[in-house]
């Protein structure tokens, strides 16, 4: 009792003093996933992958020796960003170009929760939340995006079956390269751009995903692996190279920087290449193989150690807004804030006993992998060919799931059973992948044209603004109009809420739309804030700026 004691002493005083140095300057984010890795390919696990960045990272950094996510790209990605489960929002499948759904306008994402905070958000890489306007990751938080809207195309082209898939912003990005270095090009030239406050840049590589490609400099790193194997080997160590670059960016820009590194779900052996080490099960099981990931949280307050006992996806949110001191979402979260485990407490009870489920239909007729676990016990059923089993595992002295206890602890298994039922019965119908709908093509996003209006609803006292191109290069344009005869006017804030400039003062006509240019002659590259203004209404909008 008295271990336990002194611990929580040096992680409270620890929690205080990063939550004065949050006050103080908060520090910047950078959330980093890679795609379809699994334990069995990271050098610091004791993969024969080399990934020396990801080493240094793990030694460096906290450990966390049993991180889960969801089993597929989609929900791992909504359970991320918004810390709550993507069953919640019909995104239980990894979408494809014929589903309609994707991140609802109500949720409340890490992007926007931080950019509230007084953050500049950028994002680099693969989104896998939807393709249609209202879907985009500028309307979702991110003041700048460039990367793929799906997943799955060439490295060397971004192209798929429908088309090129690599956007800056709302244009179609023709530059060539391969994706990961692309990605990793971004990543630092935002890290490097002159700002007043903090920045969260949210980095979900593409690699080591289908389609298996690598660079012929990288295969000759693994003549000793054959097939695919060999090729996922080679872009896993792409990958960690790319890592690299951006840890050097964040350690030589001396800024307090908390850096999260995970796998958004376990690899998929049978065609992917990847390994999940001893664990049994692939990518899209409930399985640990399928949910049980890499991760390391780097952040030189909390120093080197492992954490033992389980920490979820949806727990990053509150946790990074825990460090940030940032306002959490109003809509109920699914995870927790494990800061004070990150800083080396002990997990209470509460949290050893907290019951967290993976969910995955297989087809129409609602086969499906269900589990509910405990940081102890976890309830599976494993859908077959012909039988479906039911099982429970005492996961944590068991984690290759091999001795089925369901029949010594029949209590147990019965509890877990009927809350690992109870949470897929909230599924809603047709949810993702919406195997109903045949239309693959790409959505055209021209007429969105990176537009931003104010918040979804009635215009604040008929006040409409709009701004594009956006983001901008060599300048942009303003629209305002106001439904009757108003003085109005416009002015160009900085992310601190300064005026940088005054736009335009002056009378617009009842029904007219008064445009007005922001040239960018003397403005830094960054985000800024277009307000305009009447004597009874205010509307704002982001605009980003670029060179």
């Amino acid at each position: 009792m008295r271990v336990r004691s002194t611990a929580l002493l040096r992680a409270g005083a620890l929690l205080l003093a990063l939550a004065v140095a949050a006050r103080a300057q908060a520090p910047d984010v950078v959330l980093v996933v890679a795609d379809d890795v699994g334990i069995g390919d990271v050098g610091y696990l004791g993969a024969e992958i080399q990934t020396p960045h990801l080493d240094r990272l793990a030694a460096e950094g906290v450990v966390l020796e049993r991180f889960y996510t969801a089993s597929q790209c989609t929900p791992s990605r909504a359970g991320l960003l918004t810390g709550r489960y993507g069953v919640r929002m019909r995104l239980n499948e990894a979408l494809s170009r014929a589903d309609t759904v994707g991140m609802p306008a109500a949720e409340t994402t890490l992007a926007e929760a931080l950019g509230d905070a007084g953050y500049e958000t950028a994002m680099v890489g693969k989104w896998h939340l939807g393709g249609a306007c209202h879907q985009h990751p500028t309307r979702h938080g991110f003041d700048t995006f460039l990367g793929l809207r799906y997943g799955g195309a060439n490295y060397h082209t971004r192209q798929t079956p429908e088309g090129r898939d690599w956007w800056r912003g709302f244009e179609l990005d023709e530059r060539s390269g391969y994706t990961t270095d692309l990605i990793a090009d971004e990543a630092v030239e935002v890290l490097a751009r002159p700002r007043d406050g903090p920045l969260f840049l949210y980095l979900p590589f593409t690699a080591s995903h289908v389609p298996l490609q690598a660079l012929d400099e990288d295969l000759a790193l693994y003549p000793g692996l054959d097939g695919d194997r060999r090729t996922f080997a080679a872009m896993t160590t792409r990958l960690d190279r790319a890592i690299g670059r951006v840890m050097e960016s964040v350690r030589a820009s001396g800024r307090p920087t908390l850096v999260w590194f995970l796998s958004d779900n376990g690899a998929h052996t049978g065609y992917g290449g990847g390994s999940n080490g001893a664990l049994r099960g692939n990518k899209g099981e409930a399985l640990e193989g399928g949910i049980r990931v890499p991760s390391v949280v780097w952040y030189p307050p909390l120093g080197h150690r492992s954490v033992a006992h389980p920490v979820w996806y949806l727990d990053v949110l509150p946790t990074v807004l825990g460090v940030a001191g940032a306002a959490v979402p109003e809509l109920p979260l699914d995870g927790v804030d494990q800061g004070a485990q990150l800083a080396g407490a002990p997990p209470p009870g509460a949290l050893l006993d907290r019951v967290l489920y993976t969910y995955r239909r297989t087809n129409l007729q609602g086969a499906a992998w269900i589990a509910a676990q405990t940081a102890r016990w976890k309830y599976v059923r494993e859908p077959g060919l012909r039988d479906t089993l039911d099982a429970l595992y005492r996961v944590d002295l068991d984690p290759a799931e091999r001795a089925d206890s369901s029949a010594a602890r029949p209590d147990l298994f019965a509890e877990l059973r009927a809350a690992a039922h109870a949470f897929a019965d909230l599924t809603l119908p047709g949810a993702g992948n919406d195997l109903t709908l045949t239309d693959t093509s790409v959505p055209d996003l021209a007429e969105c044209a990176g537009i931003l209006t104010t918040p979804p609803g009635p215009a604040p006292d008929g006040l409409r603004l709009r701004v594009g191109p956006n983001p901008a290069r060599g300048g942009t344009t303003v629209r305002v109009g106001p439904d009757r005869t108003l003085e109005v006017r416009v002015d160009l804030l900085d992310l601190l809420g300064r005026r940088v400039r005054t736009l335009f003062v002056g009378t617009v006509e009842a029904g007219a739309e008064r445009v007005v240019p922001i040239r960018p002659g003397g403005l830094p590259a960054g985000v800024y804030v277009v307000r305009a203004s009447t004597a009874s209404a205010t509307a704002t909008a982001r605009v980003v700026l670029t060179r």
